[in-house]
């Protein structure tokens, strides 16, 4: 079976279901009565339409009583046995960031690389899915997202491929059935300028069918604190949405192009502290080397009631991504030399991704007791051709060159251009992960208010069709054809002492290909799939009508098969390589609150505290110990200030740790030991005023303390380093 072959078959039969379903639907609707008004509080901007998701959490700060679609409908979070914590359109507004990392460190997420990229409960975990469709794509931008959900544990009775630390949802912004217009703009201290649209509102009618649309978009450009960096954006994303009785049909477009840095290669020195001795605005980056990454999705989407407590909710989606640039990247650091050794690669990526979700919740009563049924299947089918030849001129072919840790003189470097390279269709491997999930979900309410019980089973499988470069010298394993099935299972109880404080218990299962698609050992061969289990249990309160959310979990976790990054290159395939750690035990605790004390105030804060080992008791690389974070803002109403918001918060990652890391050389009369990256509070504060009914000013200020650390770490030689205190003044216009 050829790999195009195999992917037209599943894309055919993903398509005809997907037809089937919303012919199905649409037809059925023709014949059932009265159209559902959606249920709208133009007070706070709330839109809620169906069980299966919330429109928009804009104008709500930063609690909310419900999570959007955490496990396949909005359910208010007191009833799901499991850490769910909800980051709002308001609180994303708040903190000013595009980057997925920047905003989830709030939510008590550590950042791997600044990017896509996220670590729960110690350790690194998938990148975030885009309502519920897997995306793995390192870079995007924000402009288009509504939430994130946060969710900690295993979840993969729900989710394909979710990892066990937990997962995060992205909710895209939906049409709303008023009419909103926003223009945004602004401009940083570093002079890097960036605007923003959002138009949304009802069209009118189409027949029988009322349609509405929302169009969102940004343009960013202009200079960054790294010297040579770049960090341009344009993104564009189109949504229209038919109502039409009792089914909704939305259909968008979306379309981001990126041209950022390939990761952060800056570096620490053994006590952990970002070297700076060459500048702070010091990348090690030379001019032409930033990548650029662009995405094309298409997505649909049918919601569809077809009795007073039942839905349907079918989705498909194809994401096309590709990714290229020549590189300069880091391939060794020598303190004792005071050198940093630069190879040179053209890195070339090119992503095909379907997934097809189809999910029916009803509720019901047997007797006296209450029951949730939730079923359906999720089907993905992702294929990735990479190609990332080194350079045979560079360095006067040797394809690596050593420069002064502190006067590289990047701009004087010529890096080899894309065209020098072998062309991509003639170099590379690929991979094809073919994931399915068939799963059953029960709620039962034994006690009103007062006892829950919750049971999932799923019966999950991966197809890895791995064909190595043939043009490299990793062809020894062949191409090979893996199959992997689990069946997984999710048994919760939720039980309510007080009507609004629930203790819970969690024991669940999960399955999922390692974090990357090209992960690979030091022969070039794909490592097995993970599995993991865990148990938890902790409080939930819901307090106040809903103004005090909280929940405190303690969690003992078991993964087998951890991909790990090994320092330095593969001696055989000459590229980044991972090692299976074995078992990896995550125990610990977390908790979060989201907190109103008055109407004007709003508080969140997130702590983590816990160990990441392997079998042998021996702390796993690239994992942190603990994070702190906490975010806040008020919001003068009365008096000669009113109209005025001021608020801010920080974050801080503890023990982030690096066993002795290959590549890596230290200065002379210095023993060799493991690197724990300096832990610093990053604070950022903002102000916002309303001038009028139609101008917003504001003002946001990011590394308030003007710290110099490691923000991010892949490696100690692959380092995201802070940037310098930061302003970024704005000015919105909504009509």
């Amino acid at each position: 079976m050829t790999p195009s072959k195999s992917r037209t078959s599943l894309f055919s039969k993903t398509l005809t279901a997907c037809v089937a379903s919303l012919a199905t639907c649409v037809f059925s609707s023709a014949q059932t009565s009265p159209a559902v008004t959606p249920s709208t509080q133009t007070t706070e901007n709330v839109v809620q339409m169906s069980k299966f998701e919330v429109q928009s959490t804009q104008d709500r700060g930063y609690t909310t009583s419900n999570a959007a679609s955490g496990f396949k409908t909005n359910q208010e979070l007191i009833k799901i046995p499991q850490s769910i914590l909800v980051i709002t359109s308001d609180l994303v507004k708040d903190i000013g960031a595009t980057k997925t990392s920047d905003v989830l460190a709030i939510g008590g997420a550590s950042q791997f690389y600044r990017g896509e990229s996220v670590r729960l409960r110690g350790a690194r975990t998938l990148n975030p899915y885009l309502d519920d469709a897997i995306e793995n794509v390192p870079y995007s931008d924000n402009v288009n997202i509504d939430s994130y959900e946060v969710i900690r544990g295993p979840a993969g009775v729900l989710y394909a491929n979710a990892g066990v630390g937990g997962i995060v949802l992205k909710s895209t912004k939906k049409p709303l059935p008023f009419d909103q217009q926003i223009v945004n703009a602004t401009i940083t201290s570093e002079g890097t300028y960036r605007a923003e649209v959002d138009s949304t509102g009802p069209l009118g009618n189409l027949g029988d069918a009322r349609v509405s649309y929302r169009a969102v978009g940004a343009f960013q450009g202009g200079d960054t604190y790294l010297k040579n960096m770049k960090d341009d954006r344009v993104a564009f994303h189109p949504t229209m949405q038919f109502d039409f009785r009792n089914a909704t049909i939305r259909v968008a477009l979306d379309y981001v192009d990126i041209d950022s840095l390939a990761g952060g290669q800056n570096f620490v020195l053994p006590n952990g502290k970002l070297y700076t001795g060459a500048g702070r605005d010091e990348g090690y980056y030379a001019k032409g080397i930033m990548e650029n990454h662009q995405q094309n999705r298409q997505r649909a989407a049918l919601l569809f009631r077809f009795a007073d407590n039942w839905e349907s909710k079918t989705s498909i989606s194809h994401l096309h991504y590709e990714r290229q640039g020549t590189n300069l990247l880091p391939q060794g650091l020598n303190l004792a030399t005071n050198e940093l050794t630069l190879f040179a690669r053209r890195n070339y990526q090119r992503q095909e991704n379907w997934v097809l979700n189809q999910d029916i919740i009803g509720t019901y009563k047997l007797g006296s007791m209450e029951h949730q049924s939730a079923a359906g299947f999720g089907f993905t089918d992702e294929y990735v051709r990479s190609s990332f030849p080194r350079s045979t001129t560079f360095g006067g072919g040797t394809g690596a060159q050593a420069f002064s840790i502190s006067n590289p003189r990047m701009d004087t470097v010529v890096v080899p251009t894309f065209g020098s390279y072998v062309r991509p269709e003639s170099h590379g491997s690929w991979t094809n992960n073919r994931r399915a999930t068939y799963y059953y979900q029960h709620q039962a309410t034994v006690i009103p208010d007062r006892l829950i019980l919750v049971a999932g089973w799923s019966a999950a499988s991966l197809q890895i069709n791995d064909v190595p470069d043939v043009n490299a010298r990793n062809t020894a394993g062949g191409t090979r054809i893996v199959q992997f099935n689990e069946n997984l299972h999710r048994y919760g109880i939720v039980f309510n002492p007080l009507k609004d404080v629930a203790i819970y218990v969690l024991d669940s299962t999960t399955f999922a290909p390692q974090g990357n698609s090209n992960t690979r050992d030091v022969n070039g061969l794909l490592l097995p799939a993970q599995v993991g289990k865990g148990q938890e249990f902790g409080i939930k309160t819901s307090l106040f009508g809903g103004r005090l959310s909280s929940t405190l979990s303690f969690f003992d976790i078991e993964l087998t098969n951890v991909a790990v990054l090994q320092g330095g290159l593969s001696p055989i395939t000459q590229q980044p390589f991972f090692r299976a750690a074995g078992i990896q035990f995550q125990t610990g605790w977390d908790g979060n609150i989201a907190w109103a004390p008055i109407p004007e105030w709003q508080i969140i804060a997130t702590a983590y505290k816990g160990t990441v080992e392997d079998q042998t008791g021996a702390k796993v690389n690239n994992t942190y110990d603990n994070l702190y974070s906490f975010f806040t803002r008020y919001e003068f109403r009365e008096g000669s200030v009113k109209g005025l918001s001021i608020g801010g918060g920080a974050s801080k990652t503890g023990g982030n740790y690096f066993a002795t890391p290959g590549g890596y050389i230290f200065p002379t009369g210095v023993t060799p030991a493991p690197i724990t990256l300096e832990s610093v509070w990053n604070m950022n504060l903002f102000a916002s005023y309303v001038v009028n009914k139609n101008w917003t000013v504001r003002v946001n200020v990011e590394n308030v303390l003007d710290k110099a650390f490691a923000l991010g770490a892949q490696t100690p030689i692959y380092v995201d380093p802070s940037p310098p205190r930061t302003f970024t003044f704005g000015a919105t216009y909504k009509f």
